[in-house]
């Protein structure tokens, strides 16, 4: 068996995530508490009894998405002893991934999540774009669309979630000529605004650049190791080879789409068998669901998942141990 693990990104936070977790595992309220003292407030108070217009708050949700994330993960593999392969993270599901590998020390992690979203959340205070959902619609048309808006506004594909499902953003103008094309071409045009676990800003374009001088300035500061396991990035759509290769990634998600589906493809021709959605929620098991229907992810934070996911690899197991006995 070939497992990947799949991060999810901000917008799959939600208020009550990890609860179970919280009330019967010592070793999550252990690593919610380390969060706590890294960012300098409660973060499971948060999100057991805050609000979800605070949580959605990028310097909020990107550290509460990291942490629930990789309290997921942790919970999981000391219970099983499961690891995986291959990791793919879906923007800041990236620096998740590269924690659950060991190749960054979750503290530095969620120092530098908090101190990300906050600075990426100034798109919002300056109003440096929007940006939306396209859906039901083809990549090559949309594309054609983009291409046509580009000669007057700035739009952009942020990013590509499945082969009919893509984040845009740009200039509002931009973006309702979008939502006019789209509408014409039988798609449909989503803002972020009207959904309420969604940042409304420009993330993943070049309206990004005027805080890259100080996102270079944060990576500086940490430290990264060779990931134990192959994580492949969704700046690139390639593996992550070396720790020295890191930093340029993290900086370079900034302004570049989000190559999720590019990443899959290439997990899925090195024959993943298994697909874990490690984190809150269910949005990346249902985005593998629109991505390709042959192939079925398991979400760590369902319950029923999880017990489907462990008879699947119980019965593999035996099966190995049986053809080694033989």
């Amino acid at each position: 068996m070939t497992i990947c693990a799949l991060f999810p990104g901000q917008g799959s936070q939600y208020i009550g995530m990890c609860s179970d977790l919280l009330e019967r595992e010592t070793e999550v309220r252990l690593i919610f508490a380390e969060a706590s003292e890294v960012i300098g407030f409660d973060l499971r108070d948060l999100i057991l009894a805050g609000s979800l217009e605070q949580l959605t708050q990028s310097e909020y949700a990107q550290p509460a998405v990291l942490t629930a994330s990789y309290a997921l993960f942790d919970s999981f593999v000391r219970r099983t002893g499961m690891n995986p392969d291959y990791a793919i993270g879906h923007s800041l599901g990236e620096i998740t991934a590269l924690v659950a590998a060991g190749a960054l020390k979750f503290a530095d992690a969620i120092r530098f999540a908090a101190s990300r979203g906050a600075l990426m959340h100034r798109a919002i205070q300056e109003q440096k774009g929007r940006a939306g959902i396209v859906v039901d619609m083809g990549q090559a048309e949309l594309e054609n669309i983009v291409a046509n808006i580009r000669e007057v506004h700035y739009v952009t594909i942020s990013g590509y979630n499945s082969p009919n499902q893509f984040v845009v953003a740009g200039e509002a103008g931009g973006l309702r000529l979008l939502d006019d094309l789209v509408d014409q071409a039988g798609g449909e045009f989503i803002p972020f605004r009207m959904m309420p676990m969604k940042a409304d800003a420009p993330y993943h374009s070049e309206l990004m650049q005027f805080i890259l001088p100080e996102m270079e300035a944060m990576v500086s500061k940490l430290s990264f190791s060779e990931p134990a396991f192959a994580i492949c990035s969704t700046v690139n759509g390639e593996f992550i080879r070396a720790a020295e290769d890191i930093p340029r990634l993290l900086t370079a998600q900034l302004l570049q789409p989000i190559h999720w589906i590019q990443a899959l493809a290439q997990i899925g021709r090195l024959g993943a068998s298994i697909w874990m959605d490690v984190g809150p929620g269910q949005s990346v098991r249902n985005m593998i669901a629109e991505y390709d229907t042959s192939i079925t992810a398991y979400s760590l934070d369902d319950s029923q998942d999880q017990s489907k996911l462990l008879a699947i690899y119980a019965a593999g197991i035996q099966t190995y141990r049986g053809g080694e006995a033989r």
